[in-house]
């Protein structure tokens, strides 16, 4: 986003969030912070006590092998989280914050590193100021509308959501779009709908303009489609 970023700055464009894109968002942030708070602990914790052969965390220490239980750990996770259509990035920062931590404790002579368990309790810190910066993030940005976004007042165009529908668009995706037809129908200009998702919508993003005259891009490209 950094780049559309500055291109907002120094073009001033006005980028609005739709009240069905901030229903998804906050959906997905609870989900996230859910699994964040609730369920990746005790998988990291379950992972290095071992299931075959188990061991006590309060007298193990950190070694070359936890490495790759992390990295076994992380790879279900990350999977889990995508199949969930959960916010990756907390994720990401957590397995790269617990590596380097490792790495530091590797560096250290055995009898000088810390215990597994309490290796876990700083885990636990982690993840939960991942998650308050997660649910900060998403409110300074969107509920009080810093930086350069706008909540738009725009609804649905209800023939553009069937189109759409009717031609395999998901309803959630087909409800993000009709609401910027219905932005260019009703306030006029140039208007596109900027999105990561190259799953359901940018890979399908010429048949959505075909029948709905509504360019979906990645943000990097969103001022090419506006000049």
């Amino acid at each position: 986003m950094r780049k559309f970023k500055e291109d907002v700055e120094k073009y001033s464009i006005t980028c609005y969030v739709s009240k069905s894109v901030i229903k998804e968002c906050k959906d997905k942030l609870a989900k996230t912070t859910d699994f964040l708070g609730n369920v990746l602990k005790d998988v990291i914790k379950v992972s290095l006590e071992g299931i075959i052969s188990p061991r006590k965390l309060d007298t193990a220490i950190v070694s070359n092998n936890d490495f790759h239980i992390i990295k076994e750990t992380f790879l279900t996770v990350n999977q889990t989280a995508r199949n969930f259509d959960l916010v990756t990035d907390p994720f990401q920062v957590i397995e790269e914050w617990i590596v380097e931590k490792m790495e530091k404790e590797m560096e250290k002579p055995k009898n000088k590193r810390v215990t597994l368990d309490k290796f876990v309790k700083r885990i636990t810190a982690v993840i939960l100021e991942e998650t308050t910066r997660l649910v900060s993030n998403f409110e300074r940005l969107v509920e009080l509308e810093a930086d350069y976004i706008v909540k738009s007042n725009q609804t649905e165009d209800p023939q553009v959501l069937q189109i759409l529908v009717n031609n395999g668009i998901e309803q959630s995706d087909a409800t993000h779009i009709s609401v910027v037809a219905s932005h260019q129908k009703n306030v006029g200009g140039k208007a596109i709908f900027l999105t990561f998702d190259y799953k359901t919508i940018l890979r399908r993003w010429k048949q959505i303009k075909r029948l709905t005259q509504v360019v979906c891009c990645d943000p990097i490209y969103g001022l090419s489609h506006l000049r």
